[in-house]
């Protein structure tokens, strides 16, 4: 990736619903060259797809919780058995495979504590081969992804 990469790159990870054309203009490419550049960032797999970030405050979901999970086994099949359930829980935001004490740490968003307490009981109690569930609130969030970090990437 050279400069002209990363700088679409990053200024699509700001605002992914700009036009080529506003693209174009702000990293200095022509619109066909920005347009070809972006077609083999997303056939090389860099860019990945595209969404929108929403707030979750603003859709009721004020509540954010990190869940530290360890299994009774951390042979494969009772690790992708606990993966493969993780993936059928849509109030399962994220799952991490971790070093450290955890096995796993989740990320779960709920609108109150009756909230959680509900995906508690109807998910994740439910999710095979736990031996200890650890949940912790976030009383804040102090900073929201935006983005990796893709103006550090040394050009090439």
């Amino acid at each position: 990736m050279d400069r002209a990469d990363i700088a679409l790159l990053e200024a699509l990870q700001s605002d992914s619903a700009l036009s080529i054309a506003e693209l174009a203009d702000k990293v200095a490419l022509s619109a066909s060259a920005c347009h070809r550049r972006i077609k083999a960032l997303e056939q090389s797999g860099i860019i990945a797809g595209y969404g929108a970030r929403l707030d979750p405050r603003k859709l009721g979901l004020a509540v954010e919780v990190f869940v530290e999970i360890t299994l009774t086994s951390q042979s494969r099949e009772a690790m992708d058995r606990f993966e493969r359930a993780v993936s059928d829980f849509d109030d399962i935001l994220e799952c991490h495979l971790m070093s450290g004490t955890a096995d796993y740490l989740l990320r779960v968003a709920a609108a109150d504590l009756g909230h959680y307490d509900s995906i508690h009981r109807d998910c994740l109690a439910r999710l095979p081969g736990v031996s200890a569930m650890r949940s912790s609130f976030s009383l804040r969030r102090i900073k929201q992804m935006q983005g990796y970090p893709v103006r550090s990437l040394p050009a090439t």
